[in-house]
């Protein structure tokens, strides 16, 4: 039997654990920040999607996506029905489910929005529309265009030959390219170490330093010994265009992304080129799955000019054609080089510049990704990415599921290394065809 005394410090404890049971649901609501971002999400996936979306899909994608979480962790949530109500307060129910559910799963508020809008994403049915969490968001960027480094612009490669670490390739534009190194020379000591016997990570490390520290490199080519230069460090973006000259003046550029500095490295990779007196190209975009449509615009323009490149037909406004500027082209012989993960950006490049006439494409069947995407951030460094329109070639050919078939259609070889003649069958053949253009070209 309890006393008195005992009775009420249970009576005591009992008003407080409801008066902090009363706070806690008060304090189940959303941030304004938070709100403001589902809210946002659910705006522009329903008017900025290429096709139309009911409301019903995405307030029930929300719920789903809240749900599912909740079932990985083990918890039961009571979710309201938000069916036939006006918009906005159906919005206002779903802000207080996911407050709810954020005090549920034992999570913040912005996560449980994050379930929330990933599941209205989702519910579109279309895998390019995707929700982008921070890290997402920043993975997706560098994936495009990753963040500088500060260097002197080499890429650099164990020399099996000499024991040294070679400079496997200089970026235009760099210090490393204004000192003077050019791919293939050995990097053979910086700062007076020998890197004899290195590791390449290694020799990286100390080539990096603070922007406007010096690295004193000392070099040989073809097995000479070059005066060591002074090389001053400077922010250098790693590339997504590389390019080499191979045998018979063929200009060799790969293109692993349509970055937003793409453009740039591929115009003066194309005028190195030029320089060394390529009679033909060779543009390789191979594996590229796309990027940014501008990019892919820019880079076709340096082949055709005053024309159309694509088509875009996008939900409520009249079909855009985009037509190349009418400046100055590189009219060479050339080839691209794709495949079954040439995708987006890199088969609008491949598209105009096959119907054009501009370049053949060799290789195999590209991915058949017709459509485009628009990243918008969230206020919290989140992102919500839509597809928001659809495009064909020049030609009106709708590719999207379907491909672009290369002109000359070659199976990669086992054990391919891309770039290499000898050991890349899609490319000897790309060589193979252009040499008899450039034969029926000269007199």
């Amino acid at each position: 039997m309890m006393t008195t005394h005992r009775i009420r410090a249970a009576l005591a404890a009992l008003v407080l654990l409801t008066g902090l049971g009363v706070s806690s649901a008060r304090a189940a609501s959303l941030p304004a920040e938070t709100a403001y971002n589902v809210r946002e999400s659910y705006r522009l996936l329903s008017t900025s999607y290429y096709k139309p979306v009911e409301d019903a899909v995405l307030l029930d994608g929300a719920l789903a996506g809240l749900s599912g979480q909740a079932h990985r962790k083990g918890v039961r949530l009571t979710l309201p029905a938000l069916h036939d109500l006006d918009t906005n307060v159906a919005l206002t129910r779903l802000d207080g489910a996911i407050a709810a559910a954020a005090v549920r799963m034992h999570v913040s508020a912005t996560d449980a929005s994050y379930f929330a809008i990933d599941g209205m994403a989702k519910a579109v049915g279309d895998k390019y529309t995707v929700f982008l969490t921070p890290n997402d968001l920043k993975q997706f960027r560098d994936g495009l265009d990753p963040e500088k480094i500060s260097g002197i612009g080499v890429i650099v490669a164990p020399d099996a030959a000499t024991g040294y670490i070679q400079a496997a390739y200089v970026m235009p534009g760099t210090p490393a390219d204004k000192a003077g190194l050019q791919g293939g020379d050995d990097i053979v000591s910086v700062d007076g170490i020998s890197t004899k016997g290195m590791q390449q990570d290694g020799v990286t490390k100390i080539l990096r330093g603070r922007t406007g520290t010096i690295a004193h490199v000392g070099t040989a080519r073809g097995g000479a010994t070059l005066p060591t230069v002074a090389i001053v460090r400077a922010q250098v973006s790693p590339p997504t265009v590389i390019y080499r000259m191979l045998p018979d003046h063929v200009g060799y550029l790969a293109v692993f992304a349509f970055g937003q500095e793409t453009p740039d490295q591929f115009g003066l990779a194309l005028q190195r080129v030029r320089d060394q007196g390529a009679q033909s190209l060779v543009v390789d975009l191979r594996n590229n799955g796309g990027g940014y449509v501008r990019s892919a615009i820019q880079i076709a323009q340096n082949f055709i000019a005053d024309k159309p490149l694509l088509t875009v037909e996008q939900r409520g406004v009249p079909d855009q054609t985009v037509t190349a500027d009418d400046g100055a082209t590189v009219a060479l012989p050339m080839a691209v080089l794709v495949n079954e993960n040439s995708a987006s950006a890199s088969e609008i490049t491949a598209g105009a510049l096959q119907d054009d006439g501009a370049a053949m494409l060799v290789g195999a069947k590209t991915f058949g990704k017709g459509v485009m995407q628009d990243v918008t951030p969230l206020s919290d460094g989140s992102a919500i990415k839509i597809t928001i329109a659809h495009y064909l070639t020049p030609s009106n050919r709708d590719i999207n599921l379907k491909g672009i078939v290369p002109d000359v259609l070659v199976e990669e070889n086992k054990g391919a290394r891309y770039g290499d003649p000898v050991h890349d069958a899609q490319l000897r053949a790309a060589i193979v065809a252009l040499q008899k253009k450039v034969a029926v070209k000269s007199p």
